[in-house]
């Protein structure tokens, strides 16, 4: 089977180096001209932590820039931002024609539909993960998988060729490295997974936490509860059912187990890459569909509110902390766990540092200070910092 992954960042990238494996002709269409090189030279490094020690799987992969000249594919799997998923359809034209089926396990609600107007619903798939995934460097991925599944695949349209296409990518999945499932009933499987999404997504963003350190206050569990029965009452309405008990005694713990240690991807958004985040797909979702069905959700109402704000406002947030008058900041790089990827480099918005010339013990060009004063203590390397090598003390 021939597939393109338009948007192969960590999730994107982790789904084709499982098709490729299981035997699927796979490219991985990236932005980045130095990811696309290195996933073409070395293949892509996945690390997967069983206690202290990762195990490293290397996958040789197909990368490319763009969609011209790749041909038509038998199928193209959607794995950009939400926001981006229009943008996305159109570079995909080049790949589709009137037997390509399109998927998409993206987050959240409402991606089916803007795909649905450039491809045929008979064509449309969708689903949801139970994957957790970042990029430590071009080509290097740490990532994992829970749960007894972690694809979960249905149709927009159901019949017997849906699910012959659709067993035949699980089956592709499942002779790589993850474990997938068609089923007919997916629009439960996809709102179990936005209870997540709601409950830990936007909210970890909005107040600078990672999901497991989020869960230890009883505030933000009761945060979470109360947007989490909002959208069980909107699942009720489009016909899903859905159990509270069941999703604070089964489902959260596990998402927390295997990713709680991780800011969740509109957190990162957020904080540290400023662009637009998937609010409108999330908690946006169960805001717009509560209209809908005259359904109140006034605590994910608020909660978009607040994202909204925040993405609005990028270009203004701490820039009072930039003042002479204000708190100054050390910056503690510690050179045994950093390995230069560049990352706290490329995301600062005040350019406070830099990559050493010099290569270090271990041969990376680590992290350093370029300009101490700039520095306004948003934190925003130590957040991405795959290794946890920065930490950001106020002096005064």
């Amino acid at each position: 089977m021939k597939i393109a992954v338009i948007g192969a960042g960590a999730m994107g990238s982790m789904l084709g180096a499982s098709l490729t494996a299981g035997g699927a002709d796979v490219t991985l269409i990236v932005r980045r001209p130095e990811v696309c090189e290195a996933l073409n030279k070395k293949g892509l490094t996945i690390k997967q932590y069983a206690g202290n020690e990762p195990t490293e799987l290397h996958i040789p992969v197909k990368a490319a820039l763009k969609t011209d000249g790749l041909g038509v594919m038998d199928a193209v799997l959607v794995m950009v931002k939400g926001p981006d998923t229009e943008a996305a359809m159109l570079s995909a034209l080049p790949l589709i024609d009137e037997h390509t089926r399109v998927i998409t396990l993206q987050n959240g609600i409402g991606n089916t539909e803007i795909i649905e107007k450039t491809v045929a619903p008979q064509n449309v798939f969708y689903g949801c993960l139970n994957l957790s995934a970042i990029v430590e460097a071009p080509g290097v991925l740490t990532g994992s998988a829970f749960g007894k599944v972690n694809v979960y695949l249905g149709a927009v349209e159901k019949g017997e060729a849906q699910k012959a296409f659709g067993e035949s990518l699980c089956a592709l999945f499942a002779r790589g490295m993850l474990r997938a499932e068609y089923t007919e009933n997916i629009d439960y499987e996809v709102w179990s997974k936005l209870l997540i999404n709601i409950a830990v997504n936007a909210s970890c963003g909005l107040v600078r936490l990672r999901g497991g350190e989020a869960g230890e206050d009883q505030n933000f569990v009761m945060l979470a509860v109360d947007m989490v029965k909002e959208a069980i009452d909107v699942a009720k309405a489009c016909g899903v059912e859905l159990d509270l008990g069941t999703f604070l005694t089964r489902t959260l713990p596990s998402a927390r187990k295997h990713s709680g240690a991780h800011y969740p991807s509109m957190a990162q958004d957020m904080l540290i890459a400023k662009v637009p985040t998937e609010i409108d797909f999330i908690n946006g979702a169960v805001e717009r569909l509560g209209e809908r069905f005259g359904i109140p959700t006034p605590v994910n109402t608020t909660v978009c509110r607040l994202v909204r704000t925040i993405e609005h406002n990028y270009d203004k947030q701490y820039v009072e902390k930039a003042a002479k008058t204000g708190p100054s900041f050390e910056i503690v790089i510690n050179d045994k766990f950093c390995k230069g990827c560049g990352y706290c480099v490329k995301y600062c918005p005040k350019n406070v540092l830099k990559l050493n010339d010099t290569l270090s013990g271990k041969g990376y060009r680590t992290a350093a200070v370029a300009d101490k004063k700039s520095c306004i203590g948003c934190a925003s390397c130590a957040v991405i910092c795959p290794e946890a090598a920065i930490e950001i003390r106020r002096e005064d």
